[in-house]
């Protein structure tokens, strides 16, 4: 067991130190990885919706006085990415805003939303509580489903920082941070994408940003308010977890979100609304039968599950389940859409259980704080 398993798969950044030396760490490391994410955004940017990139830059500066003004740190560390890897800070910022952009560019051109989930990717989210768990631990799992042109951007992350905890997560090089990750103080954090036709909250927090707010935060008290108080700026579903039997989804919506608790241990959530109020009129959630489809099969797998000594393979048989296979199933294998990665977290020991590209073809598992660098 340890990280080696992983870097025999994808790239592994190792970086410590202040925000702009871990950017560069990052940049630096992970070159051709950033690369080919921001590559990746600019080509489907044009094949969608036929804009060029300066477009992008254009809207993604709209949010620069909400970032400079709650984490401007994190403008530090997209510079150390940008000058490490060789691009402009004006690309690794647009490329921390891409949620948003494929949010936006489905209001205003009106593109089908599967299309959209192309850019910003599909996911399912589960967790299991100390209370029905073997080992008395916090479990909780993502898949994240995507473009299967985005498994050559994977890296896996390990960050030391400065009077902030230590974190490890796995996604696209360039970003500042994504779900399916966890930090040493046993905070996890799992997301997935909503859709409304409400148009994008440019007074909220880019994605990304949110994402490591909540991660580098020490308590799950602290990681809640921290998603509340970014105000998201696209709508999305956040299982923040911790590691005393603590786990919630907050469902975002335009400039509002509700809090859905766990029900006999358990929680589950696939890009789907579930909370009875959400989404608020006058804004409504956009059909995607597919998605309904896979939500409803979580849910039911979850709800299935059986006593109070469950583990990491149960939540393996739910991640690698093929009903309404392909493209419906929780495990992907559709041609537009595939499942990119898979990760299985155990809060309280600390260790994560990853499959690259579909978790059918089984994980590898790593201590990653326990690696010395």
């Amino acid at each position: 067991m340890s990280v080696a398993e992983i870097e025999d798969k994808i790239p592994v950044v190792r970086a410590r130190g202040t925000n702009y030396e871990i950017g560069f760490a990052h940049g630096s490391q992970a070159k051709k990885q950033v690369n080919i994410t921001l590559a990746n955004l600019k080509e489907s940017v044009q094949n969608t919706v036929g804009l060029g990139w300066d477009t992008c830059v254009k809207i993604a500066g709209a949010f620069m006085p909400v970032i400079k003004k709650k984490v401007p740190e994190y403008l530090e560390e997209i510079r150390g990415i940008a000058e490490g890897s060789g691009n402009s800070f004006e690309d690794i910022f647009t490329l921390n805003c891409r949620t948003e952009l494929g949010g936006q560019f489905a209001c205003e051109f009106g593109i089908n939303m599967e299309r959209v989930r192309e850019l910003t990717g599909d996911c399912s989210v589960i967790g299991i509580t100390q209370s029905r768990t073997a080992g008395n631990t916090n479990l909780y799992s993502q898949n994240w489903d995507s473009s299967s042109s985005q498994i050559p951007t994977l890296i896996y992350m390990i960050v030391h920082q400065n009077d902030k905890p230590s974190i490890a997560w796995t996604g696209e090089a360039g970003l500042l941070c994504r779900m399916g990750g966890m930090n040493n103080c046993g905070i996890g954090l799992g997301g997935n994408t909503l859709s409304t036709n409400a148009p994008i909250d440019f007074e909220g927090m880019p994605l990304q940003f949110a994402y490591r707010r909540i991660m580098d935060q020490k308590t799950f008290a602290d990681a809640v308010e921290a998603a509340v108080d970014s105000h998201v700026a696209s709508n999305i579903n956040l299982l923040v977890v911790g590691p005393e039997g603590e786990m919630v989804n907050i469902e975002v919506e335009y400039k509002g979100c509700k809090i859905l608790n766990k029900k006999n241990g358990v929680i589950s959530h696939a890009n789907i609304y579930k909370h009875p109020k959400l989404p608020t009129a006058p804004y409504r959630e956009k059909e995607y039968p597919k998605g309904v489809l896979r939500s409803f099969r979580l849910d039911t797998l979850v709800e299935e599950l059986k006593g109070d000594e469950l583990g990491v393979e149960d939540i393996k048989r739910i991640m690698t389940d093929h009903k309404n296979y392909p493209a419906g199933s929780i495990c992907r294998h559709g041609e537009a859409v595939v499942t990119v990665f898979s990760a299985i977290n155990d809060l309280n020991n600390l260790e994560m259980h990853l499959a690259i590209g579909n978790p059918c073809k089984g994980y590898c598992s790593a201590k990653p704080f326990e690696e010395k660098f």
